[in-house]
């Protein structure tokens, strides 16, 4: 419940700022009838995303939807997010890796009882729901996208069996399946897929069709692909026929 009205007030925060252009901390403290320091930790998780841009006192959006394509990229990864957490359950255990679009389902969950398990270090600072817990794997620290990777983060996971795994990736198609620009994460993602039941991938058109350097899974072993509508028909055809089970496709 209390991710939920957090989620909904960080939406209504964006779309005041596409309507109104900048607005101040007290302005939205006044408005939501919150904290400074709430409205203060909002606009940084929206940073985070790369949604709004903070000066001192204000805020404004990151870019103008009309003008960045990357700015509607984030939008999508954003509804991905939203997506994919209605498929977490009660209960669940689930291996979350290093992509910001499967980080970003926590803001979103509405699942109690939740574990999840990542080599992400900033999951440090994303939104949980009360209920739930958060294990690191630990390991080798890679900056700038903090992501923890070598013997020890692997075998962590590899002591874990989770019901679900979400994962990012850099590409997927049909010939190639998943693949990552990161050497270090390949094994990790590897195993996050041999070690958990349902398989997960968020991935918003951008990375459809695309092949980037180190595979680590299979097309056929995505039991859900979410993404979202700008995807082709013909992308969409090709990973189901390699094997890809179900395509969840969301409007932006």
């Amino acid at each position: 419940m209390g991710s939920s009205f957090v989620r909904r007030r960080r939406d209504e925060i964006v779309r005041l700022l596409e309507q109104n252009g900048s607005m101040g901390v007290a302005e939205l403290s006044e408005l939501f009838k919150i904290s400074p320091l709430t409205v203060r930790r909002d606009l940084d998780a929206l940073a985070s995303q790369g949604m709004v841009r903070r000066s001192y006192g204000t805020v404004e959006l990151a870019e103008r939807p009309e003008h960045d394509s990357s700015y509607e990229r984030e939008r999508a990864k954003r509804a991905i997010a939203a997506r994919a957490a209605q498929l977490i359950d009660d209960g669940d255990i689930v291996f979350i890796n290093t992509g910001t679009t499967a980080l970003g389902a926590l803001e979103f969950v509405l699942a109690e009882n939740v574990t999840f398990v990542t080599n992400n270090g900033r999951a440090l600072s994303s939104s949980l729901p009360p209920s739930s817990t958060m294990i690191l794997t630990g390991g080798e620290i890679r900056v700038p996208k903090w992501s923890m990777t070598g013997d020890f983060a692997l075998a962590n996971i590899g002591q874990i069996k989770a019901g679900k795994c979400f994962l990012s990736c850099s590409g997927l198609s049909a010939q190639r399946g998943l693949t990552t620009n990161i050497a270090q994460e390949m094994r990790i993602n590897e195993l996050m897929l041999e070690n958990s039941a349902f398989h997960v991938v968020l991935a918003d058109s951008s990375k459809i069709g695309v092949d980037a350097s180190f595979s680590y899974g299979s097309a056929d072993q995505i039991d859900v692909l979410v993404t979202d509508s700008l995807m082709s028909d013909e992308h969409a055809r090709l990973l189901e026929q390699a094997g890809v089970r179900a395509i969840l496709r969301v409007d932006v």
